[in-house]
């Protein structure tokens, strides 16, 4: 080891860094797992929201860790631009290794790849209005609701991937392999009663 290579600690004190130093660094599963909902009227207006969270899980930031590993030409993260370049640099990112390296000790899976998942999802939201009976008696229609729903619009959370909901499979911990995150989806809808 030298400057700016990442800090790894001798747990088991016999003055070498190897497997005998790993140590549990959390678990998967969710300690909470669960949803509410809200609804709300207002004269003619509904508001309906579903939401969704999860607290507790440890997932191993899989894409984070391969877009600071700076051993080769894949694309990397913005925050490789701090890394430590020279001798007094304060930083959190360790230096570049050599690309000749087979494997580089800098970006080993550690604890500074494995992050609280911890979240509150807005699954769904619908807005709807239902318009008076008397506006569409002379239309010759008996009701007539309009709405808009959406799922999946944002979500709170501190995990610094682009999605926070992963999942352990098997005996595997919960990896971000850099998955395409859920999509968000618009609807519109007209429902009519002659």
């Amino acid at each position: 080891f030298s400057g700016g290579d990442a800090i790894y600690e001798d747990i088991n004190h016999d003055g070498q860094i190897n497997e005998l130093d790993i140590v549990y660094l959390g678990n998967s599963n969710p300690t909470f797992n669960g949803g509410f909902g809200l609804d709300f009227t207002y004269g003619k207006w509904t508001l309906k929201t579903s939401f969704n969270s999860r607290i507790g899980a440890k997932v191993i930031n899989k894409a984070r860790m391969l877009a600071e590993a700076m051993r080769d030409n894949n694309n990397q993260s913005r925050s490789v631009n701090w890394r430590w370049r020279k001798n007094g640099d304060i930083t959190e990112i360790p230096r570049a290794m050599n690309s000749s390296v087979a494997a580089s000790y800098n970006s080993l899976a550690s604890d500074r790849f494995v992050e609280s998942s911890d979240f509150i999802r807005l699954q769904y939201m619908q807005l709807s209005y239902t318009f008076k009976p008397e506006m569409l008696k002379k239309f010759g229609i008996r009701s007539l609701t309009c709405s808009a729903s959406a799922n999946n619009l944002f979500f709170f959370t501190k995990y610094s991937g682009v999605d926070p909901e992963h999942s352990a499979s098997g005996y595997s911990p919960a990896i971000d392999a850099s998955q395409t995150p859920r999509s968000r989806s618009v609807t519109f809808s007209v429902n009519i009663s002659f």
